[in-house]
């Protein structure tokens, strides 16, 4: 626990010194100069698998037939930022959630989707409420999390916070991450837990396995509601 901890600590100075630099800059030029500057790892991975992203989200929606056009996307957690750029080339317009300096500061640099870097799991209040016809959250918040420290950020209480976000028949998608160490799941049955058995109570179903979005063994299951 103790190395977990000066790890998140070390982390967020690290963060804080990158999102002064990002924040200045007003061009994607001047951002990838950064990036070949400094290398962040995990911006170079979620690069690296672009394409990868963008077709899984595209078979998302086309295998639940969400409509995009004319229609308002949220997405906590965006990364590289490939399903706000599906969403605008489909006629939408989309806002996005996130920490990262360099996720945030890329997807702020592409001029078309509105950003919040707040915490996602304490401050979603910040956003303006009954606004989304669709939320998207892949990864971003994991199961195992939720599991150990439900006295921390209670998940019934974060849900509700989620869905006040969005309009009526609003669409919440949440495919959490499942922490896993050499292939192995901590968790091993992902049905049958109490994350999942929360998830359940509040009113949403577990969608059947989708091609090129499930995988295991870290995003086995995706949730769904529509409020």
């Amino acid at each position: 626990m103790p190395g977990l901890v000066l790890n998140h600590i070390r982390k967020r100075i690290e963060w804080r010194k990158h999102a002064r630099s990002v924040d200045r800059m007003s061009d994607l030029e001047e951002f990838r100069r950064y990036v070949e500057q400094v290398r962040p790892q995990l911006f170079l991975q979620y690069e690296a698998v672009s394409a990868q992203k963008r077709l899984e989200f595209v078979t998302v929606v086309d295998e639940l037939r969400i409509p995009l056009a004319s229609k308002n996307f949220l997405d906590i957690g965006p990364g590289y930022g490939d399903s706000l750029a599906v969403c605008r080339q489909g006629g939408g317009s989309a806002d996005f959630v996130e920490w990262d300096p360099f996720f945030f500061g890329y997807n702020r640099l592409k001029g078309f989707a509105r950003g919040y870097r707040i915490n996602h799991l304490r401050q979603l209040s910040r956003l303006q409420p009954n606004k989304y016809d669709f939320i998207w959250v892949k990864g971003s918040v994991a199961a195992d999390f939720f599991i150990r420290w439900k006295w921390l950020i209670p998940l019934p209480r974060w849900l509700k916070g989620v869905e006040r976000l969005g309009r009526a028949s609003c669409k919440i998608l949440i495919c959490p991450y499942w922490d896993e160490r050499d292939g192995k799941r901590r968790v091993a049955d992902v049905q049958d837990n109490w994350f999942s058995d929360t998830m359940l109570k509040c009113g949403y179903f577990i969608l059947r396995r989708i091609k090129n979005h499930n995988s295991e063994p870290s995003y086995p299951i995706t949730f769904w509601k529509e409020t």
